[in-house]
């Protein structure tokens, strides 16, 4: 390959956003698979109400259970669905969701910094509301917007 002139002296990586409740809208949604061969979605939100400058996008994965996920980790899978959909405003009835829908979606959650398991870096994550009994989140519900395309 030959030289590529681009110059990097101003690159830098992007912040952590303090802990707190953020506006958020989620700007990627990317099907696929865990390294386990699980059926996942990757969302990439970002922080509508930042305090600081170059904040980073907040990844979060939505993992699927499959029928061989036993009982325990089935059950808290759901939960986390049903919660970060509540929260997005992404309808989720007639037994499950559309993927597609999610880009767009807003809404407000508790974000914080969690130390990765994987590299000790720290990253911004959602910290999601429990389901009231009736399956509502305890925090407001997203607004959905969609692109228009043209």
């Amino acid at each position: 390959m030959p030289f590529i002139k681009v110059d990097l002296d101003d690159a830098q990586e992007q912040d952590l956003v303090p802990e707190g409740e953020y506006n958020l809208r989620i700007v990627k949604a990317e099907d696929g698979e865990s390294q386990a061969g699980n059926e996942m979605t990757t969302v990439f939100i970002k922080v509508e109400d930042s305090p600081i400058p170059n904040p980073g996008l907040i990844k979060h994965w939505i993992t699927y259970p499959d029928p061989n996920t036993p009982a325990d980790q089935r059950n808290m899978r759901l939960v986390d669905i049903k919660r970060f959909l509540t929260v997005f405003g992404v309808a989720h009835e007639g037994g499950g969701f559309n993927s597609d829908d999610l880009v767009g979606a807003t809404g407000k959650c508790l974000v914080i910094q969690e130390e990765s398991k994987l590299d000790g870096n720290n990253y911004n994550r959602l910290r999601l509301p429990r389901l009231k009994k009736t399956g509502q989140a305890v925090a407001e519900g997203g607004e959905r917007r969609r692109r228009r395309a043209g």
